[in-house]
């Protein structure tokens, strides 16, 4: 048996977190280093070695166990997809973003073969399902590689179903390769694709987290599309940053005249919602037709507030919480809509990933990292508000 190494949760490890309260939680503590045995493919399927990976938030939540254990998850999967039984282990592997060589091909796999270089791509679904020919976001088959199936990119090598793989160009380098998809590939259907909000030349997108991994992307598509940015950030160190990426307004939001978006206990702050509302008028910023919303509990309700009317909230995530207030008051009475959003399809995935290839969007890039500094590194990305994405080399 040849095996192989690889950086994952172990079961064990979910169970005894479990009595720790999750504000607790390291994510350094739930990541450990494995060896286990090397994958094998099934005919749909390729086993990739890694060469570079990158570290998303997806990561954070199963390394500490909540909201919810990965092995759950991964159990969930299987459930869905009874093929997958192989993925429950006592182990479970993390990372959604990697980028890697062809290592071995299934029986029914054409379209690839060994020593190809390929980027994966997170979807993982059942091309038999037939919504899936319309938009496989919908399939109820539908799952996140590397969050809630094992074998995810922290590892020597992984095995993905062939559906998943775009060929790299060859004049890509790795790090860039292994650091977009799972972000680019979600703010491009939030913005670009007609699955979502559809943002058109001319419009005006808030975008929250501007100069992390997923907004600073929010930014350069809006660049593309002709539409006006309103980038928000932390600090002024993140502000010039995001001026830097083209955002045509740029906010902190830490500054002496903002504060919370909500009470302590949750509820709405209209006062406050009130107070950022004319600071943006102040700025010059004009009124808003969408906002790309993936921080959550304190800024859902706000981000519903801030739009014009007949305006629309597109959500792919909740980074500060899942439960939410909003005062249905400003969603109903002006014709708002909010709109959920979830990575993309594989031809939004390969429409976004073109972006790469032809340097029209580069991706912001945090720091170079060796695979073995990990759980250091997703405890930076717990603890602090980062620009840009976390990348690492495999050897």
């Amino acid at each position: 048996m040849t095996t192989m190494w690889a950086y994952g949760v172990k079961k064990e490890f979910s169970k005894e977190i479990s009595k720790t309260p999750h504000e607790f939680r390291k994510p350094s503590d739930g990541i450990s280093l494995l060896e286990i045995p090397k994958p094998e493919p099934k005919k749909d399927e390729v086993v990739v070695k890694v060469y570079s990976s990158a570290l998303n938030y997806n990561s954070i939540w199963s390394a500490i166990c909540h909201p919810i254990s990965p092995f759950q998850l991964i159990n969930n999967h299987i459930r869905r997809n009874p093929r997958d039984s192989d993925h429950a282990q006592d182990f479970a592997i993390l990372g959604s973003d990697a980028a890697g060589v062809i290592s071995e091909v299934g029986s029914d796999v054409k379209d690839f073969k060994e020593g190809d270089e390929v980027i994966i791509h997170c979807n993982v679904v059942d091309e038999s399902d037939p919504i899936s020919s319309i938009d496989s976001m919908l399939s109820k088959s539908q799952s996140i590689w590397g969050y809630e199936t094992n074998y995810g990119a922290f590892a020597e090598y992984t095995k993905v179903k062939s559906s998943q793989l775009i060929k790299k160009p060859k004049d890509l380098d790795w790090e860039t390769a292994g650091s977009y998809c799972l972000t680019l590939s979600t703010a491009y259907r939030m913005l670009a694709s007609k699955n979502a909000a559809k943002l058109k030349s001319g419009e005006t997108c808030l975008i929250w987290g501007a100069s992390g991994g997923l907004g600073s992307f929010a930014v350069q598509l809006c660049n593309l599309i002709g539409a006006n940015s309103i980038g928000i950030v932390s600090s002024e160190k993140k502000k010039s940053i995001v001026e830097g990426l083209g955002a045509d307004f740029v906010i902190n939001r830490k500054s002496k005249e903002l504060k919370r978006f909500v009470k302590d206990d949750g509820s709405p702050d209209l006062l406050a919602w009130n107070t950022f509302s004319n600071y943006l008028k102040k700025q010059g910023c004009p009124e808003i037709d969408c906002v790309f919303e993936h921080v959550g509990a304190e800024t859902l309700g706000m981000s519903v507030y801030l739009l014009k009317r007949g305006g629309r909230v597109v959500v792919c995530g909740a980074s500060s919480g899942y439960v939410s207030q909003i005062d249905l008051r400003y969603l109903w009475m002006e014709l708002k809509n909010i709109l959920g959003s979830h990575f993309a399809n594989k031809a939004e995935a390969e429409e976004a990933s073109s972006l790469i290839f032809e340097r029209k969007i580069t991706p912001l890039i945090h720091s170079h990292n060796k695979i073995e500094s990990l759980g250091k590194m997703a405890d930076l990305l717990a603890g602090e508000d980062i620009s840009g994405k976390i990348v690492f080399k495999h050897f």
